[in-house]
């Protein structure tokens, strides 16, 4: 455009000294006319081009605005994106530990349910002969296994936590047996039935409480007499609380007055 207006520039300042110093034609003149019409029409051309470049040029500005956002949302997006990863690989790595630690906690029960199952085996035949002659019982649950001995096969009466020589003789053969065996701990546990002490034993026990403990203890003395390890047991007493026949008839009192030896492999 600015080449075209030094043109129109040359050619008035031309026009103009031509005309002082000579007189135009009516010919001259038309065709003069003539070539300032066309300047006029590709000043005007150029005008219309001029615009429609400026027009594209601010819908270039536009479209290259969107395709800022455009790429900024995408990074946005992708920024998000690698965000949510990094979360997802940080939960697959807590899920990954916890399935870890689960599968130890099954190996480990499955390992525990072997070994009670081997330590049950064992023990039903190690006392089969004590079993036979109903001397106690053997019970297996999920994790343990339960020796059930009466009172009046390791005590002397009712009332009394002292072992006798028979009963000092099974406890020493249970200990024998628990050697072979493998176990976490042993829980030695005293009952009693929900009969009130008479004076005369409350001197030496005050309650069934006391009893029950007694009788534990005194079990658990010759366990660990013949070396089974005095970290692995306990005693417990759990007096009357704990019933496991019918107290109202002499024959369940005696069942309930008994010690429970729980191993827990």
């Amino acid at each position: 455009m600015r080449k075209i207006f030094k043109v129109l520039v040359c050619i008035i300042s031309a026009l103009i000294i031509v005309g002082c110093a000579h007189k135009y034609s009516a010919g001259e003149y038309s065709a003069i006319e003539a070539q300032h019409n066309a300047c006029e029409n590709e000043l005007e051309k150029k005008r219309v081009e001029n615009q429609q470049l400026l027009q594209q040029l601010q819908e270039s500005k536009a479209v290259n605005k969107q395709n800022s956002m455009d790429i900024e949302q995408c990074l946005n997006d992708k920024q998000a994106m690698l965000d949510k990863t990094i979360e997802c690989l940080e939960d697959n790595k807590i899920l990954l530990q916890q399935i870890s630690r689960f599968n130890d906690v099954m190996k480990k029960k499955n390992e525990t349910q072997v070994r009670l199952n081997q330590s049950y085996e064992y023990i039903l035949s190690y006392l089969d002969t004590e079993r036979a002659g109903d001397q106690l019982s053997i019970i297996k649950s999920s994790e343990r296994i339960r020796i059930v001995i009466p009172q009046w096969v390791l005590f002397p009466n009712a009332r009394s936590a002292w072992l006798t020589p028979s009963g000092s003789y099974i406890i020493k053969k249970i200990a024998q047996g628990l050697k072979q065996m493998q176990f976490d701990y042993i829980e030695i546990s005293g009952h009693t039935d929900n009969t009130a002490l008479p004076q005369e034993t409350k001197k030496v026990y005050p309650s069934n409480w006391h009893l029950a403990q007694a009788r534990s203890l005194a079990v658990l003395q010759i366990l660990e007499s013949h070396d089974v390890p005095k970290d692995k047991m306990c005693a417990i007493t759990y007096a009357e609380t704990q019933p496991i026949a019918d107290n109202s008839t002499p024959e369940g009192r005696a069942i309930n007055r008994r010690v429970e030896i729980i191993i827990h492999p």
